[in-house]
């Protein structure tokens, strides 16, 4: 005879039973178990003000929980704790990523660092809807990061340098050195990236909404040993698709006298749409834009 017992407080060597019955008929379709793993978000002391816990197996990887302290959020911790999940996931041969939120929680993140909504269960508790994700993994080796405040004299260095300065000055520049406060204050919806070939960090990129269904774009490749070496067009590629998947198209306007730029923006999918002369730096600039499905074509 078996009878169903009622245990508000049960023993965790129970829960261990049901637990590990529930693994090995996982185990039994997918054919191996999920690994656990945990990153955290510490203080000089030790002391906990973040994490992930997640965990992985040959195909994806899954967060189970993301937490920031209050009082540190919108600082840039929580891209933090994610792309250091999705590196650890692509080392490891995941080629997905997998999460699932409340629709008052954190739906908009997720957007924001290239992940797709694939389904939501509408009232799924208390009025509330349980919304899932997934993002593509590559190992590309490319990978890119929003700028985190400790790299802000990186950032100065790199504007200074003399092929930037050269088209990013004035007020130009102080916008973008505006914009950068903001965003680390949680006050823009544009965001600052570095892009990193094989860990090192060798682009600044800047992208910001426009409208529902496209994004601007701005891009530097800053660090000298790369220039001229043929990264700029799979970079382009990379980022877009990675982070990106769903726009319908990209918007850049570099001036009109940047050949080089434009031939880049050429070669990566873009079209000269337009030109006008910018409010930030009265000479003439071009529009141009990539639809997305075009890209998709072209690799």
């Amino acid at each position: 005879m078996y009878k169903v017992i009622v245990d508000h407080n049960p023993s965790q060597s129970d829960n261990e039973v049901v637990k590990e019955g529930l693994i090995k008929s996982y185990e039994a379709q997918f054919g191996e178990r999920d690994k656990e793993f945990s990153i955290f978000l510490k203080s000089d002391s030790g002391k906990v003000f973040g994490g992930m816990q997640a965990m992985f197996d040959s195909e994806a990887i899954y967060i189970e929980a993301l937490w920031i302290e209050e009082n540190l959020r919108k600082q840039g911790y929580g891209r933090k704790l994610l792309a250091a999940a999705e590196r650890e996931a692509i080392e490891k041969g995941c080629k997905f990523s997998l999460v699932d939120t409340w629709d008052f929680q954190a739906e908009e993140f997720y957007l924001k660092n290239g992940y797709e909504k694939i389904g939501e269960l509408k009232n799924y508790w208390h009025g509330h809807s349980k919304l899932f994700f997934r993002k593509k993994l590559t190992s590309s080796e490319f990978h890119f990061s929003p700028v985190e405040s400790s790299q802000i004299p990186l950032i100065h260095k790199w504007l200074q340098q003399n092929h930037i300065k050269e088209w990013i000055h004035g007020k130009g520049l102080q916008n973008t050195l505006n914009g950068l406060e903001k965003f680390f204050h949680g006050e823009s919806s544009t965001t600052y990236w570095i892009g990193y070939h094989k860990n090192t960090p060798f682009a600044f990129l800047i992208t910001s909404p426009e409208g529902s269904d496209a994004t601007t774009l701005d891009l530097f490749i800053c660090d000298l040993n790369y220039l001229g070496k043929g990264l700029a067009v799979p970079m382009i590629r990379e980022f877009l698709i990675s982070h990106f998947p769903k726009v319908k198209k990209v918007l850049i306007d570099p001036e009109a006298t940047n050949e080089r730029a434009i031939h880049v923006y050429q070669k990566a999918g873009f079209k000269i749409i337009g030109e006008f002369i910018a409010s930030w730096h009265p000479v003439p600039h071009y529009q141009m834009e990539l639809y997305m499905k075009d890209l998709y074509l072209a690799i």
